[in-house]
C-alpha cells in the first residue's frame, strides 16, 4: 500500500462496513428503485457537431466515460463537460486544446474498456476518465471495480504522454431525481465506489484522482434532475480545471527533472 493511500484506508473500511450493514434494506426500497427507473425522464446523448481538422501541434485532450462525457443534458457536445474543460485549459496553457469526447450513456466500466479497446483512442497529452454512476446503480462488485480500473489504467498508459485523471464519482445522495430513502442508499454505494477509485489511483505513477463534484443546485441541472445542464457543465468545468492545471504543472515539472 502506498503512503498516499493509507490515510483513506480506515474510511474505506468504514464505508464498506456501512454498506454491508445497510445492504439488506435494498429489498425494502426495491419498489421505489423500480418506480424511479421507469418514470425518470430519459434524455438523449448530445449531438456531435462538425469538429475542427486534426491539429498535431495542439494539446490533445481525451475524455472517456459515461453520460457526462456523452453530453446528456445538453443538445451538442460543444456545450458539454469536455468542451468546457478544453476551453478552461486553453486559458492556462496558452495552447490550442483539441478535445475528443468518447462517452456512452448508461455504460459501465467493463463495457467501456471493451469499447475503448475495440475503437481505439487518439494519442493524448491528458486523459480524463469520468465513471462510476452506472457501476454504482448496477452494484458492480468492489473487487471487479478495482480490477477493471487497473485494467483500464494499464491500457491507457501507452496512449498518454501526460497525466491520466479520474474525476470523483458524484455523490448520488444529492441527485434531485432520486427520492429518499433511495438517494441515501445509492449515495452510500457511490461513496464506497469512489473510495476504492481513490485507492487504485494512488497505486500508479502519473495517475490522479480529482475530488471536485458537480453543483446540484436546481438551476444547474437538466430537466431530468440527474444530469447537469449547459450551465451546470460550465460550472463543473470551472470547478475542476484549477485542479487539472495543478496536476498538469506538477507532471511537467516532474518530467523535466527526470530528463
Amino acid at each position: 500500500m502506498s503512503s498516499a493511500d493509507s490515510p483513506n484506508h480506515s474510511l474505506r473500511r468504514f464505508l464498506h462496513f456501512l454498506w454491508f450493514v445497510f445492504s439488506p434494506l435494498l429489498l425494502l426500497i426495491l419498489p421505489q428503485a423500480i418506480y424511479v427507473k421507469r418514470t425518470t425522464l430519459r434524455l438523449p446523448e448530445a449531438e456531435v457537431m462538425n469538429k475542427a481538422p486534426a491539429n498535431p501541434n495542439a494539446f490533445q485532450l481525451v475524455h472517456i466515460g459515461e453520460s457526462a462525457v456523452a453530453g446528456v443534458g445538453v443538445q451538442t457536445l460543444d456545450q458539454g463537460f469536455t468542451a468546457n474543460i478544453a476551453s478552461q485549459l486553453e486559458n492556462h496553457t496558452s495552447q490550442t486544446v483539441q478535445w475528443h469526447a468518447l462517452g456512452v450513456n448508461g455504460i459501465r466500466l467493463k463495457a467501456l474498456i471493451e469499447q475503448a479497446k475495440n475503437q481505439g483512442i487518439p494519442k493524448a497529452d491528458m486523459i480524463i476518465v469520468t465513471m462510476g454512476v452506472n457501476d454504482t446503480t448496477g452494484f458492480t462488485q468492489i473487487k471487479r471495480w478495482q480490477s477493471q480500473l487497473i485494467e483500464l489504467i494499464e491500457w491507457l498508459k501507452p496512449h498518454c504522454n501526460g497525466p491520466i485523471i479520474f474525476t470523483q464519482v458524484p455523490p448520488m445522495m444529492k441527485f434531485p431525481a432520486l427520492p429518499a430513502p433511495l438517494r441515501y442508499f445509492i449515495g452510500l454505494r457511490a461513496l464506497v465506489i469512489d473510495a476504492y477509485l481513490q485507492k487504485v489511483c494512488g497505486h500508479f505513477e502519473g495517475v490522479f484522482y480529482v475530488g471536485v463534484e458537480p453543483n446540484f443546485e436546481t438551476e444547474l441541472m437538466a430537466e431530468d434532475g440527474y444530469h447537469p445542464s449547459a450551465k451546470g457543465y460550465q460550472e463543473w468545468s470551472r470547478a475542476i480545471t484549477p485542479e487539472l492545471n495543478k496536476i498538469l504543472d506538477q507532471y511537467k515539472a516532474e518530467s523535466s527533472s527526470v530528463d
